[in-house]
């Protein structure tokens, strides 16, 4: 009998308590005893995501792991009946989740997962914590908690006329099933105890005020390149604008985050309350499983979430972070994604993959996605002669750049290997290495600067140019997987060392570090980069030995809070710790 049980392996082996390598259609260890491999279906919902408030972090898979242990303790029979068995026992698992008490303590999330070579599924784990009624942001639930919406259908569903069901309102539970046209044109519908001021679903379009106006403008002018940094056609900063008439949800969680930014902190935190009041409603309703517009709001109020976290100690709960990963656990269905992105349904999903990797630098823990997931078309693969087709495919090349760099981060960061394969990590390193390479060398020929100059007397970073958001962010990710890959190679090293004398590794991890921060210095509007050097500098702080080279490093977090809101004063007081220097005190925002 094994020791310990694979969680997320085939159902095989979790009713035998053995490990299980993830390997579909067909794991190592069923292949060997020529057993009857089966997995389970997926099943994610939305029903663990219960936002409250900014502070509160929602699980999404319910126990802790000894409650999740004791749902393992069966007998072990080695015959194809176990296997129904196991099905029964998944089953009685999902019925029970409901009615378990949830870890109050933050603690630090460990998971198992391949490193993107093997077809291993992904395990979701994550802290809980509830808001009391004394918090500004406070929302009463409703009573019933029911019905959770599958993000599955949220990925893969569409209209049958081929429109957007997003693009039309919500009025009660199961209406987005009636054509649009027998929607009478003056209904409207407004939950009771809703916050004052919270705007209605109708059936055509609200107008903004001039206030609300003003904000939208401001995201589709300074925020929206934010989340379509990877994405040539701009679907968040030009689709998202024409969908806040019809979307509340949508409508408050674009307001949030653009008052947020223009540091009007009473406008901010009303929106904010009332579009967790209505998300909290729209995922009881059976028709939010039509909404697309659901995945925007939470992927928006994700930012909204890092701009509001005191400057001083970085204490983020990841609440919508939680909430985004049922994005990626819902995609287990298909395991295809394309890295064009060409729904809005998937620009979120880059959007959330991108938001994983900064937690997970800073965190240095593997990325919360499922890296079973395979991209199709490659971008290699795809041709098309339309002139439009350019932003499509390079789109792609940016996004398979984001895939490679979360392959590479869950590699370096997942140190729950089977024994047997540790010695097998070079070969994997070297893979990996080999296919960052080989984006560089196989990328359109936009995708290189248009100027890189020498570094001067007045600047320790080069200045480098870049024509579009997404070329000079995927300039950054090949940087940053290049910094990972060398400071995790596989080998022999030293626990502790003497940073005083820096070894060729470390100068060639410091050379794609002044490329990350010299990109950054010469796009400051591109926010995306400048997020990239404050997760990254946590892997290549340390290095940095030449005092004006910090004053530098200090000047690009310190202008990114001063311009952006973003809050970068503990990540600045983390580093000078590892200098030995004195700490910046904190700045209001």
């Amino acid at each position: 009998m094994g020791k310990f049980r694979s969680r997320s392996g085939c159902l095989t082996c979790r009713v035998r308590r053995v490990k299980c390598d993830e390997t579909r259609p067909v794991c190592k260890a069923c292949g060997k005893k020529n057993r009857p491999c089966q997995w389970e279906e997926p099943h994610t919902k939305f029903k663990d995501y219960r936002p409250d408030g900014p502070s509160s972090i929602k699980s999404a898979t319910g126990g802790t792991d000894e409650e999740n242990d004791a749902k393992g303790d069966v007998m072990d029979v080695d015959d194809v009946n176990s296997v129904e068995r196991g099905h029964d026992m998944v089953r009685a698992e999902r019925a029970s989740e409901g009615g378990r008490s949830r870890d109050n303590s933050p603690r630090i999330r460990k998971n198992s997962r391949a490193d993107g070579l093997s077809e291993g599924q992904a395990s979701v784990s994550s802290p809980s914590a509830t808001l009391s009624p004394p918090s500004p942001y406070y929302v009463q639930r409703p009573k019933s908690t029911s019905g959770g919406v599958s993000v599955a259908s949220l990925l893969q569903s569409h209209n049958p006329e081929g429109l957007p069901e997003s693009s039309l309102p919500s009025h009660s539970r199961g209406s987005m099933q009636h054509e649009a046209h027998s929607r009478p044109s003056e209904s409207t519908h407004r939950p009771d105890a809703m916050p004052e001021g919270t705007r209605a679903y109708s059936s055509q379009p609200t107008p903004l005020t001039h206030a609300e106006a003003l904000l939208v403008h401001h995201y589709t002018e300074h925020l929206g390149r934010w989340l379509d940094c990877t994405d040539a056609t701009r679907q968040f900063t030009l689709g998202v604008p024409e969908k806040v008439k019809h979307c509340p949800v949508l409508c408050h969680a674009v307001l949030s985050f653009a008052a947020r930014h223009c540091r009007e902190g009473t406008t901010a935190e009303a929106a904010y309350e009332r579009c967790i009041a209505l998300l909290i409603e729209r995922l009881n309703e059976d028709a939010a499983s039509q909404d697309e517009t659901l995945l925007c709001a939470i992927v928006i109020l994700r930012f909204f979430e890092q701009l509001n976290v005191p400057s001083s100690t970085g204490s983020d709960d990841e609440q919508h972070l939680a909430g985004c990963s049922a994005i990626i656990r819902s995609s287990q269905g298909h395991h295809f994604v394309d890295p064009s992105a060409p729904t809005l349904r998937e620009a979120a999903f880059w959007v959330y993959v991108r938001q994983c990797l900064y937690n997970a630098t800073i965190n240095q823990q593997p990325p919360d996605i499922d890296f079973s997931l395979k991209l199709h078309p490659s971008p290699g693969q795809m041709r098309d002669a339309h002139p439009l087709a350019r932003l499509r495919l390079e789109t792609a090349w940016a996004n398979q750049m984001t895939w490679n760099l979360a392959r590479v981060v869950n590699f370096c960061f997942d140190g729950n290997e089977y024994p047997n394969e540790r010695a097998h990590r070079p070969q994997r390193w070297q893979e990996l290495w080999d296919l960052v390479q080989k984006w560089l060398q196989d990328r359109p020929q936009g995708f290189n600067a248009i100027f890189e100059g020498p570094v001067d007397n007045q600047s320790s970073f080069p200045d480098i140019w870049f024509t579009a958001d997404w070329h000079v962010v995927s300039f950054g990710f090949y940087n940053f997987a290049c910094i990972m890959l060398l400071r995790y190679k596989p080998g022999p090293k030293f626990a502790i060392r003497n940073v005083s004398s820096l070894s060729p590794t470390d100068h060639q991890i410091l050379s794609h570090a002044r490329a990350i921060c010299g990109a950054s210095k010469s796009s400051p509007e591109t926010v995306p980069l400048a997020i990239t050097v404050c997760h990254t500098i946590f892997i290549w702080g340390p290095l940095v030995l030449d005092p004006k080279e910090r004053g530098q490093v200090v000047e690009i977090l310190t202008n990114f809070e001063k311009n952006h809101v973003w809050p970068t004063t503990w990540i600045i007081n983390a580093v000078k710790d590892e200098w030995g220097v004195s700490a910046t005190p904190a700045s209001p925002t």
